[in-house]
């Protein structure tokens, strides 16, 4: 998944200057620019869904409705409902919570190591799968939802979704403009691709391969003995980009017009404790005379995501929305780039306008 320290690894990409029309190579994009990227998105128009508005009177689409993977981009339903429990008073985010329980969400590999680098974020000792060494240590609950949004854990957003339940997901995502977002367990989509005899058959209906996602995961979460198995099979699992890419277009979807509404929301006041959140990703990107950029993207196989906003004092927010299919692993490498692209954008017309440009 992508995540703030794939962001900062490529922060000396992000700072090309964007170049104004008629003035791209003809050459191949280069995505460590922003200038590629915006050469990128004008050769893969059919691949991008784009809702982008500055807050100041500009907007711009391009396939907004058409729905895509959203990899970990789905998670600000999670922070949104979690937001929603805290003001509540459903839940504290001081309760203590048993990191056993917190692992028994992590199927030992496939969140590109965020759950190992969430627990050495929390000073917590954990062998080499990202599981601690002492499973009743305790932290504040408050710790999971920044690692889910921080780090991309997929563990901690499905132990939050557990506690919550996919209704309160379902009425938090509703409020902020977003209906019936696909809250599959992420755990249970891992698990049924290094145990393929628990996942349905290729074409199954998305329901079915959400509640048998859901199933193997409780599995999981209650079976040591699975748990066990999983870990010997882990070395079995296909690399094969074709065959992974295929098990994967077929994770929950969702349309940047789903993801724009909820940011929006965000940035305009609804869930202060997902905003405060969000805020903390990408600290050293907030551009000159804003307050603060709210941020959360994501990455599967050949697909790469992004919702974001740009406050600024006074009120004014800008907000965007992006879904890309059919990216190469160097592409996605270079994501810091596209992110710098689309806070430029709300923040320069001049740069919102050759956004544009480029998706028309």
């Amino acid at each position: 998944m992508l995540t703030r320290r794939h962001l900062l690894a490529g922060a000396a990409a992000g700072s090309a200057a964007l170049l104004l029309p008629g003035t791209a190579s003809a050459a191949a994009p280069d995505t460590t620019t922003e200038q590629g990227w915006l050469d990128w998105i004008a050769a893969h128009r059919r691949d991008v869904s784009v809702l982008i508005d500055d807050g100041a009177g500009r907007r711009a689409a391009r396939n907004p409705d058409v729905r895509r993977v959203m990899a970990s981009s789905i998670k600000v339903v999670h922070l949104s409902a979690y937001a929603v429990a805290v003001a509540e008073g459903g839940l504290d985010p001081k309760e203590q919570i048993r990191v056993g329980d917190w692992d028994a969400h992590h199927p030992f590999a496939g969140d590109g190591r965020a759950h190992l680098q969430a627990l050495k974020w929390l000073g917590i000792p954990c062998d080499d799968y990202g599981i601690a060494k002492d499973p009743e240590q305790r932290v504040p609950l408050i710790r999971l939802a920044e690692a889910m949004i921080l780090f991309s854990d997929n563990a901690a957003t499905d132990y939050l979704r557990t506690r919550l339940g996919d209704p309160a997901l379902q009425r938090a995502a509703a409020c902020g403009g977003w209906l019936r977002p696909d809250t599959r367990s992420l755990g249970g989509e891992i698990l049924m691709l290094v145990m393929p005899e628990y996942a349905p058959p290729p074409g199954s209906p998305v329901a079915v391969r959400r509640a048998m996602g859901d199933a193997v995961a409780r599995r999981f979460v209650r079976d040591p003995a699975f748990r066990a198995e999983v870990l010997e099979r882990w070395p079995d699992v296909t690399s094969d980009p074709d065959e992974v890419w295929r098990w994967f277009k077929g994770h929950g979807q969702g349309s940047a017009t789903d993801l724009f509404a909820l940011h929006r929301s965000i940035a305009n006041g609804l869930y202060r404790p997902a905003r405060e959140i969000l805020a903390r990703t990408v600290p050293d990107r907030v551009p000159a005379g804003a307050s603060e950029v709210l941020y959360k993207g994501g990455n599967l196989p050949r697909s790469l995501t992004m919702g974001l906003s740009v406050r600024w004092p006074g009120g004014r927010s800008g907000t965007a929305a992006v879904l890309l299919t059919g990216v190469s692993d160097q592409d996605t490498a270079n994501a810091s780039s596209l992110l710098d692209a689309l806070i430029a954008a709300l923040s320069d017309p001049a740069r919102f306008a050759a956004l544009e440009r480029a998706l028309c």
